[in-house]
C-alpha cells in the first residue's frame, strides 16, 4: 500500500499532540514533526516529503514566509497552513504564497481529517500518474528578496499558456527557473523538453524542432517527430534562442503565432499544444538592434519577461549556496568537513562570481576535494585572482550605499594582504578592534534568518 509522507511544523505542543492523534488514524499517512521553520528546511533538504503543514505563527518566521521558501525549493509539495487566530488576509496571503489549504481551526478534528485526507488523495493520484521529471523539480536555493519575488511571479504565470522569456547571465540557473515554471503549471505531468539552439547544426535545426517526413532530404530514411510534437501538452524550452539562424527564427515565429507546424517534406499542418519558454544569456534588445534577432519574434517570446539577478547582486545567497554545495559534495566524496571557515566564507562573499552559481559550485567542489581538515579553508579555494586583482580599487556604482562601499573596500584590502588583519587595519587607517567589529557585523548579515 502506497503511503504519503508529511512534515508538521508546529511550535505549540498541545496542537502538535492533537494533530498527531488525529493523523494516526490515516493509514495512508506517515508523518513527523518539528517546531521551527529553520529545522523544517533542514529536514526537507535531507529527506523527501509530499505534504507540509505549517502553523501560521512560528517563532522564527511566519507560516506564510515558510510556504514561500518551501515552494521555491520544492514546487511540487502540497502545503497546508493553519491557525485558530488567522484573519481573512492571512488566508489570502497563505494561498498566494502557494498553500493549497488553510485550516481555520487546527484544533477541530474534522477539519484536520478533511484537509489532510484531500491532500493525501491528491498526492496518491499524482503518484499514479507517474513522477514529475527529475530535472523539472530541482530545488532553487535562495533567500534573496528580489529572487523570491521573481519566483512568486513565475508561480503566478506558470498556470497560463503565455510564452515566457527567461534571461540572465550564464550560470544563474535559467533552465532551473524554466523547470520550476513547468513544475508549477497544470502541465507538470506532461513532457518537459529542453533543446539548446546553439548546439544544433544549422542544417539539422529545423528537423530537430519541426520533424521531417521520410525521403524529405538525403538521409531521411524514416519519419522523424520534432521537439514541438514530442513535447505534446507539456513545456518546450528553447535554450540560447538568440543563437538560432534568422531563417529558422521566421519559422519559429509562425509556429508560435499559428500554434501549428509542418514537418519538412510534409503537406499538412499539425497543431501544437506545448508551452514555449525561451532562454537567453544575451541582451535581447541589443540582439534585435544588431539585426541578429527578429524584432517580431522577440515581442512574441517576451510576453512574460523574467530576468534572474546575477550572484554578485544577491550576496546573502552565497553562504546559503556554499553550505548547500559543501554538504552535497562531502556526501558524494565521503568527506567529513563540518563547514566553511569564516575567512573562507569572507573570500567567497567578496568574489564577483562572473560565472555565477555554476562557478561557485565548481569552486566548492574543488575545495572539498583538495581540503583535508574539518573546515573548508581559504587555502582550499582556487579562486580566479585575475577576476579580483589585489590592486583593484573597489568598484563604485551609482546607487551603492556608503556601507556597501566600506564593506567592499575592507574585503578587498584583506584579500590583498592575504587575510592579515594587522596589515589591513594599518592600510585602512583603523584599529584592529574596529576591523574585527566590522567583520563580525558583515558575518551577522550573512547568517540565515533565525540562525
Amino acid at each position: 500500500m502506497k503511503t504519503i509522507s508529511a512534515l508538521l511544523v508546529v511550535n505549540d505542543s498541545d496542537l502538535c499532540r492533537r494533530l498527531c492523534g488525529v493523523l494516526e488514524k490515516n493509514t495512508r499517512l506517515q508523518f513527523e514533526s518539528c517546531s521551527s521553520a529553520k529545522k523544517a528546511l533542514e529536514i526537507l533538504h535531507r529527506r523527501h516529503f509530499q505534504i507540509l503543514y505549517a502553523d501560521l505563527h512560528l517563532d522564527d518566521i511566519s507560516g506564510v514566509e515558510l510556504t514561500e521558501q518551501v515552494k521555491g525549493h520544492f514546487p511540487a509539495m502540497d502545503i497546508l497552513v493553519g491557525s485558530a487566530a488567522g484573519t481573512a488576509q492571512d488566508v489570502i496571503d497563505a494561498m498566494r504564497a502557494g498553500a493549497s489549504e488553510f485550516i481555520i481551526d487546527p484544533f477541530e478534528p474534522e477539519l484536520i481529517e478533511n484537509a489532510f485526507g484531500k491532500s493525501v488523495r491528491k498526492c496518491l493520484a499524482s503518484c499514479d500518474r507517474g513522477p514529475v521529471r527529475r530535472h523539472a523539480s530541482k530545488a532553487i536555493i535562495t533567500r534573496d528578496k528580489a529572487f523570491l519575488n521573481l519566483l512568486g511571479m513565475a508561480r503566478k504565470v506558470a498556470p497560463s499558456t503565455a510564452t515566457i522569456m527567461v534571461t540572465g547571465e550564464s550560470g544563474t540557473g535559467k533552465e532551473m527557473l524554466a523547470a520550476f515554471i513547468h513544475a508549477n503549471s497544470s502541465r507538470r505531468n506532461e513532457p518537459y523538453m529542453a533543446i539548446n539552439c546553439a548546439a544544433l547544426p544549422e542544417h539539422l535545426a529545423e528537423s530537430e524542432l519541426f520533424g521531417h517526413e521520410k525521403g524529405a532530404f538525403t538521409g531521411a530514411i524514416s519519419r522523424k517527430i520534432g521537439k514541438f510534437e514530442s513535447a505534446g501538452n507539456g513545456t518546450l524550452v528553447l535554450d540560447e534562442v538568440t543563437e538560432m539562424a534568422l531563417p529558422l527564427q521566421a519559422k519559429l515565429l509562425r509556429a508560435i503565432q499559428e500554434r501549428e507546424i509542418m514537418r519538412i517534406g510534409g503537406n499538412r499542418s499539425i497543431e501544437i499544444e506545448a508551452r514555449v519558454v525561451a532562454i537567453s544569456n544575451q541582451n535581447m534588445k541589443k540582439a534585435v538592434s544588431s539585426g541578429s534577432f527578429r524584432e517580431d519574434l522577440f515581442y512574441r517570446l517576451n510576453v512574460i519577461p523574467l530576468t534572474i539577478p546575477p550572484l554578485r547582486e544577491r550576496k546573502n545567497d552565497i553562504p546559503l549556496l556554499a553550505d548547500y554545495f559543501l554538504k552535497r559534495f562531502c556526501s558524494q566524496n565521503q568527506k567529513a568537513m563540518e563547514g566553511i571557515s569564516d575567512r573562507a566564507m569572507s573570500r567567497l562573499v567578496a568574489q564577483p562570481w562572473p560565472g555565477n552559481v555554476r562557478e561557485l559550485e565548481n569552486t566548492i567542489e574543488r575545495g572539498v576535494l583538495i581540503g583535508s581538515g574539518k573546515e573548508l579553508m581559504p587555502e582550499d579555494l582556487i579562486l580566479d585572482e585575475t577576476v579580483l586583482p589585489a590592486s583593484s580599487p573597489p568598484s563604485l556604482a551609482a546607487g551603492m550605499t556608503v556601507r556597501e562601499m566600506e564593506k567592499e573596500l575592507i574585503f578587498n584590502t584583506l584579500d590583498a594582504v592575504k587575510e592579515n588583519r594587522t596589515h589591513a587595519a594599518k592600510m585602512l587607517g583603523i584599529s584592529i578592534r574596529t576591523l574585527r567589529n566590522k567583520l563580525n557585523e558583515y558575518r551577522g548579515e550573512m547568517d540565515p534568518p533565525g540562525a
